[in-house]
């Protein structure tokens, strides 16, 4: 019985060894079939694309620098091609790659015809050096997702069916091209020409931002077009660059903050929606108040800009001096539930949407219990408390007034197109919506000229064609080191007779209004060519 068992054990266990071997066999004959034919194909990914943003003229913001991609078969021929672009240095480190045998890609500085070298024109994402309106496009994470601005706000749109470059060699087992065979190349990298189409004009943009660069440590400036408050240029400085993220992220100044949507403190600018709610609700713009230097509300004693006396001005010589003691006083003439009306009408208080998920912040009005207290409405009523503003959202009032008191809100995109730069999806027009009257918003061009002409705006008057503006020096309560930080505004439209564009300058953290002239006066005397 114990002989009987041993044998058939024995039996058994032979048959499960011929049964895992014949296993083995099928199995590594397969594995060996794959691998052959995996080893038979060789690729190599040259490039992908990702959809460009583009300026109003379709114009590209994004790769607009070339690159070349070369690649290689390790060959005599294409060492020695090599050997004459290449430093020795970098000549070196490729040396590794050649002895190899593998084909391999390799940036070069110039396109290299040689046996075993296909050479291909390629796109940086961002420039080197200079990256137009670089807050405003954003920028892309490790794996080439937008994380930031209009990157961001059409990731899908931009990320969707990508081309490509793919470069394919049939190779023996060791991956070694195989001679006499075709080389197969894959090229969808027309695909890129789809994108985001911008209402940004890259000249204005380059002209804002050299402007700022010049002029601010800190600020903003944004410019639209008259009537149609589309977006021309969006500047934030210290601007940063995409390609060095790091440097941005360490820097104290906080390059990577789009101070052109972010809300600040907003000071006399503001005088401009208290003269026109006034004048909407009848008060005559020859109302003169006297100006002493200050105004007592409420217990507060309220000043004009260092105690400066005014004497007996109209609303046009408020305008032009920048009289804080005037609007006080105005803005007892009128319901405060106009004032609030007008201002939520020219966009303050809400945020104004630009693309998917990416908009200028709302800023903040008072409540209406507030005005109730009067130191609260005095200081409302030129621009100060709890009232603060972006500066897209000046640009809409710059923009409402210059257009003959139409506002719309200041819009940043164009449209999409496809691969062959046909509109698929344009941006829905807004339709102008009236918030002051024609008279209205005709007398306060007028004041806004005389503040250019001869008033606190005189730094900022362009060579020719004049302009209209108005000035701010804005109080945050913060101090630093003892001083108090205030931000400078300078903004206004050009030219001053049927105006074309309007520009409005922040300056953070200002010594005063005058630090955002110069920057207007460039700007305005840059788009002359353009206007005539």
């Amino acid at each position: 019985m114990s002989k009987r068992v041993t044998i058939f054990f024995a039996i058994f266990m032979c048959c499960m060894f011929l049964m895992l071997m014949n296993l083995y066999s099928i199995s590594t004959g397969n594995q060996l079939a794959e691998t052959a034919d995996r080893q038979s194909s060789y690729h190599l990914s040259v490039a992908t694309t990702r959809g460009t943003i583009y300026d109003t003229n379709l114009t590209p913001l994004t790769g607009t620098e070339k690159e070349y991609v070369a690649a290689v078969i390790p060959t005599p021929e294409s060492v020695s091609a090599l050997a004459d672009v290449l430093p020795r240095k970098r000549m070196e480190e490729v040396y590794t790659l050649l002895t190899k045998g593998n084909p391999f890609l390799l940036k070069v500085p110039q396109s290299v015809s040689a046996e075993g070298i296909r050479t291909f024109e390629t796109e940086k994402r961002y420039a080197q050096t200079e990256q137009p309106a670089a807050n405003v496009i954003g920028y892309l994470d490790g794996s080439g997702t937008g994380v930031a601005g209009i990157e961001k706000a059409y990731q899908d749109f931009l990320s969707q069916d990508q081309g490509e470059i793919t470069v394919s060699y049939r190779v023996d087992a060791v991956n070694r091209v195989l001679p006499g065979e075709e080389t197969e190349v894959i090229d969808t990298y027309q695909k890129r020409n789809s994108g985001v189409v911008l209402t940004l004009d890259k000249d204005i943009q380059a002209l804002a931002e050299q402007a700022a660069e010049k002029h601010l440590k800190k600020g903003a400036v944004v410019v639209t077009e008259v009537p149609s408050g589309q977006i021309r240029a969006m500047v934030s400085v210290p601007d940063f660059s995409p390609n060095d993220l790091q440097a941005a992220l360490d820097d104290p100044d906080s390059p990577m903050l789009n101070r052109a949507i972010s809300a600040y403190s907003l000071g006399s600018v503001f005088k401009l929606v208290s003269a026109a709610t006034a004048l909407e609700n009848g008060v005559s713009p020859d109302t003169v108040f006297e100006c002493t230097g200050g105004i007592n509300i409420g217990g507060g004693v309220y000043h004009c800009f260092n105690g400066k006396v005014h004497g007996k001005l109209d609303m046009q010589g408020a305008i032009v001096q920048s009289c804080n003691t005037y609007f006080v006083r105005l803005m007892q003439q009128v319901p405060n539930e106009d004032f609030l009306r007008m201002s939520k009408s020219l966009g303050f208080g809400q945020t104004i949407p630009l693309a998917p998920g990416y908009g200028s912040s709302s800023g903040a009005l008072p409540e209406p219990k507030e005005l109730l207290t009067p130191r609260a409405l005095a200081n409302f009523s030129f621009g100060q408390g709890r009232l603060t503003a972006t500066p897209v959202q000046v640009a809409g009032l710059m923009n409402a007034i210059a257009a003959k008191g139409e506002y719309v809100a200041p819009s940043l995109v164009q449209g999409l197109v496809d691969e062959n730069r046909e509109y698929v999806d344009t941006a829905r027009e807004p339709t102008p919506v009236r918030v002051m009257s024609q008279t209205t918003a005709a007398l306060l061009r007028q004041f806004m000229g005389a503040a250019v002409e001869e008033g606190t705006g005189k730094k900022g008057r362009p060579l020719s064609g004049g302009a209209g503006a108005k000035t701010g020096t804005a109080q945050t309560g913060q101090f630093v080191d003892g001083r108090e930080v205030v931000q400078g505004w300078y903004a206004g439209f050009y030219p001053l007779n049927n105006p074309r564009y309007s520009i409005v300058v922040l300056s953070e953290d200002a010594n005063g209004a005058s630090d955002g002239a110069p920057v207007f006066q460039e700007i305005a005397n840059g788009l002359l060519p353009k206007i005539n």
